[in-house]
Parts: C-alpha cells; sequence; structure tokens
C-alpha cells in the first residue's frame, strides 16, 4: 500500500468513481483542485497512475514516511492501510487513552477509510481523516506518527496478532481505557452468533454452529451474522442447509453496529464485532482459536472465553496467527504446514508468505478447519455456554 501524494488539475469524475463504495465516491468527489492531498488508498494510487486519467492530475508521487526522534505537540496518527473493523476498534482504545492523558495539544487520526463512524459513536477524539490529508492539515501537526514505522510489533501483522493497544499505549507510556458502561441485564431470550471472519482461519466450524444452534433454539430465538459481500460468507452460508436459526444480512457497517448494540448475548468468533460488542459491555461468549483470549478481551469481562487448548509438534493454541500463510507453494498453519513458531520467526521475506491468491485456499479450509478448530469439544463449549445462560 503505497503512502502518496497528489495534485488535482481538475475534479474527479463519476467514471473514475465508479469502482468505489458510495461513500468514497463522495470524499473523493469533493476534493479541491490545486491542493495537495496525502492518502494511503491503494486503489485510487492505480486508478490516477492511468494514462488515460493524466489529465486530471497536476502531480502523483510517493511520499516518504519519516521517523520522529521526538514527539510533541500536536500529533496526527497515520493508520496502517487495509485494516479490519477490530483492529480500528483497538486503535481507537489506544488513541482514546493517549488523548485522556493530555500530552498532546492536540491529536488527529487519518487514514481510517469507511470506520469514522466508530471514532465519532464511540470515542471523543474529533480530528478524524478518512482516505484523504490535505498539506495544510497534515503541515498544522507537529508531529506525523505513522504507527507501522514507529512501533515494531506491528510489523508481522498481518499474520502475527500483536496486542495493538497495549504496544500503542506502552509506547506512550498511559494507562489503557477502560469506560464503566452502564447495561441494564435483560433476561436472555435471544443468541447471536458471528460465525465469520475475514480469514478462514478463524471461522466458526459449521458441524459446531449446527449444533449449538440445534442445542440452543428450543429455548432462545438464535440469530446467525452473515455477510452478502463477503465470497467466504457465501460460501459458508451453503453449508447450513436447514437451519433453525434467522439469517440476519447488514448491508454496511451501520447495520452491523445496530445489530451488535441490539444483542442480548452474543457468541463470536475472532472478528470485527466482538472488538465493538466488548466496549458495549455485551454479554457473551468468545470461541478461542488460534488468537489468546487475553489479547481480544484485554479486561473486558463481559465476554467470557471458551479456552482452546490444542496442542501438536508444531504449535500450541492460542498460536498468534490471523490468516494462513503460503511456505514452500503450500498454504496453511503452522500445524497443517509442519513449521513450527521459531522457524516461522525467521523467514526474512514476509512478502512471500503472501504469494499466490489466498482466497483461492480458504474454502479448503472451511470445509476442512485447521486443527485447533477441528478439535474443540462441541459438549464441553454446549455445557459451557448452558452455564453461563443459567
Amino acid at each position: 500500500m503505497p503512502f502518496f501524494s497528489f495534485v488535482l488539475k481538475k475534479k474527479i469524475n463519476t467514471e473514475i468513481l465508479s469502482n468505489f463504495e458510495e461513500d468514497k465516491q463522495k470524499i473523493f468527489f469533493n476534493l479541491r483542485t490545486n491542493t495537495k492531498y496525502f492518502c494511503k488508498n491503494t486503489k485510487l494510487w492505480k486508478i490516477l497512475n492511468k494514462k488515460k486519467y493524466s489529465n486530471f492530475i497536476t502531480k502523483i508521487a510517493f511520499e516518504k514516511r519519516i521517523k520522529n526522534y521526538q514527539v510533541s505537540g500536536k500529533i496526527l496518527f497515520c493508520l496502517p492501510p487495509s485494516l479490519g473493523l477490530g483492529d480500528i476498534v483497538e486503535y481507537a482504545l489506544a488513541i482514546e487513552a493517549i488523548k485522556k492523558a493530555n500530552i498532546f495539544l492536540e491529536i488527529g487520526v487519518a487514514f481510517v477509510g469507511r470506520y469514522e463512524v466508530i471514532f465519532k459513536k464511540y470515542f471523543t477524539v474529533n480530528n478524524i481523516y478518512p482516505e484523504t490529508v490535505s498539506e495544510e492539515i497534515y503541515n498544522s501537526f507537529n508531529t506525523i506518527f505513522h504507527i507501522s514505522l514507529e512501533i515494531p510489533a506491528f510489523k508481522n501483522q498481518k499474520f502475527v496478532r500483536s496486542d495493538i493497544e497495549k504496544s500503542l499505549i506502552n509506547y506512550f507510556k498511559v494507562t489503557k481505557l477502560r469506560i464503566p458502561q452502564t447495561k441494564h441485564k435483560n433476561i436472555i431470550k435471544k443468541l447471536t452468533i458471528f460465525p465469520i471472519s475475514n480469514s478462514s482461519l478463524r471461522i466458526m466450524p459449521t458441524n459446531l454452529l449446527k449444533a449449538i444452534v440445534d442445542f440452543f433454539s428450543k429455548n432462545y430465538l438464535v440469530e446467525i451474522v452473515l455477510d452478502n459481500n463477503s465470497v467466504l460468507s457465501n460460501y459458508f452460508e451453503k453449508k447450513l442447509i436447514n437451519s433453525k436459526a434467522i439469517m440476519i444480512y447488514p448491508k454496511n457497517l451501520d447495520e452491523l453496529l445496530s445489530v451488535i448494540e441490539s444483542i442480548d448475548f452474543g457468541i463470536f468468533m475472532d472478528s470485527g464485532p466482538i472488538h465493538v460488542a466488548k466496549i458495549l459491555n455485551t454479554d457473551g461468549i468468545l470461541i478461542e482459536n488460534s488468537v489468546s483470549s487475553k489479547i481480544l478481551l484485554n479486561d473486558f469481562n463481559s465476554i467470557k472465553p471458551f479456552k482452546n487448548t490444542y496442542q501438536s509438534n508444531f504449535c500450541e493454541a492460542p498460536c498468534g496467527l490471523t490468516n494462513i500463510f503460503n511456505y514452500n507453494n503450500n498454504y496453511g498453519c503452522f500445524d497443517s504446514l509442519q513449521i513450527n513458531k521459531l522457524d516461522f520467526s525467521k523467514i526474512y521475506n514476509l512478502n512471500a508468505l503472501q504469494r499466490g491468491s489466498i482466497k483461492e485456499y480458504d474454502e479448503k479450509f472451511i470445509d476442512n478447519p485447521v486443527s485447533c478448530l477441528k478439535n474443540i469439544d462441541t459438549m464441553m463449549l454446549i455445557n459451557f455456554l448452558e452455564n453461563i445462560l443459567k
């Protein structure tokens, strides 16, 4: 993902914006001419570099990120590219704690993409820049803080999950923020299940989902939240034949947030919704697999972890992986590829782990889950759920 700047000679038209989501179209359509902007949107970079659109551009160039030797005054946090909902919540939690510590005169957050609503709805940082930052605004900050450049722990985040909130607040030596939430505890009538993730490594096995639905639909209304825009979700849904649950398909982020806010009791895998649910003090459980509940929940106590204790000669759950990877032209995890974590950490060229299309292999791992998912004891999980729901 490039960090680049550009200057428009004339306004971007509807043809250029046709492949962008509606919210991004509005942002890019309103950009001013003869104004320098900074951006990290790869799709816009590729489009503006096309020869047929050269008449729209005065200048476009890569920008060098510069490491800070001192942070002070007004700070602009430049987020890494291609973040998911869960990562955004973790960054927002840390930045909110930094704001409350009053160590900077002003705080801004750049390149949040479509997640501007997360900051505005649940946090108090006001200077949010979704896709672009004008040179005037950029230069108004004393400190430009590119998070993935400044904090080494985020280097391998694509494959091995670090504790985003902890790493950021430790860097700035501030205390994590846990805002007390007040929520009336109603009688639980509805179970809402979030079985989908952006990675097949963290999707709930269909046999486990069916067992939960079959057992609890006798006494509860059961909802399954899916995503029509996700290839993984659509493939997963085909496996849910004759499900007794109600299928819910949020059309956008706002609808997904409304679903999360209406939960009586949630059943979560490691995906974006659990991060929103925990800051809302939602009751539920997390079914742990590759990423530790200590990282995902981290002193948010309304959601209880169902621990994963899988072990093999190559891994011990939770191993920290967030996605399958390519190793010696095969896709999988530590266990399925028979590589231990120490050897993995010595791989010099991490880009090689993304070689080829991981998505082509995702269906295989939905049909045949990795061992830490496959070995979850269904009856132990149901008994765990029963005891919490009493």
